[in-house]
């Protein structure tokens, strides 16, 4: 794998702002090789029962470790920890 410099990475980002890429087909990968992406979840997870969208979230390792405890205190996935605090933040500091 090469590494690129700063300097490559900006010139690709005005390039792309220039010409942003538009797929008009099927993504290829390498001459005449076609790669089709899985619908839905994953095999083996529960269906949702309504529209689930994720977001990606970065925790200092203390934090997430405080999580962690809480999450098993609450004998609950951290994400229903997460949701809840969320929920509770949100109700309190109305936009």
């Amino acid at each position: 794998m090469t590494r690129r410099t700063p300097e490559e990475y900006e010139a690709m980002a005005d390039e792309f702002e220039a010409e942003p890429i538009i797929v008009n087909g099927p993504v290829e990968q390498g001459p005449g090789a076609f790669v089709k992406l899985k619908d839905g979840r994953p095999v083996g997870r529960r269906e949702p029962s309504g529209p689930t969208p994720s977001v990606s979230v970065r925790f200092p390792a203390k934090l997430r470790e405080r999580l962690d405890e809480r999450a098993a205190i609450e004998q609950a996935p951290a994400a229903e920890v997460i949701r809840r605090a969320v929920a509770e933040y949100l109700d309190r500091h109305p936009a």
